[in-house]
């Protein structure tokens, strides 16, 4: 008696997206990864700057924040961002990935 076995891979292959981060992680208290070992690796994979936001809430504990978008929104607006519309969709040992489009909106009266 003679068995046949066939074996088929298949794989969808792209290029990894450097930096894996483009404009902010949301970090859960419980999330698998600390915001230090995160920013280390940031610091290692991206040219950009991020800014470390510590939050004091009972789901997020840190926020990493692109700066260039610091200077397009507040830090106080954006940790209510945060809380109002991201908290809501994360667990306590999540880390979330977002990209954010910021619009400023600039005219002036003469």
């Amino acid at each position: 008696m003679t068995i046949e076995r066939k074996t088929h891979i298949s794989a969808q292959v792209a290029e990894y997206a450097i930096p894996p981060l483009k404009d902010m992680l949301v970090l859960g208290k419980q999330a698998p990864i600390g915001c230090i070992a995160m920013r280390r690796a940031i610091e290692l994979l991206v040219t950009a700057t991020y800014e470390h936001i510590e939050i004091e809430d009972d789901v997020i504990s840190d926020i990493l924040i692109r700066q260039r978008l610091l200077q397009r929104v507040s830090r106080d607006k954006l940790i209510d961002f945060v809380l109002t519309h991201v908290k809501p969709l994360m667990g306590i040992d999540e880390v979330m990935h977002a990209e954010i489009d910021v619009k400023v909106f600039l005219s002036e009266g003469r």
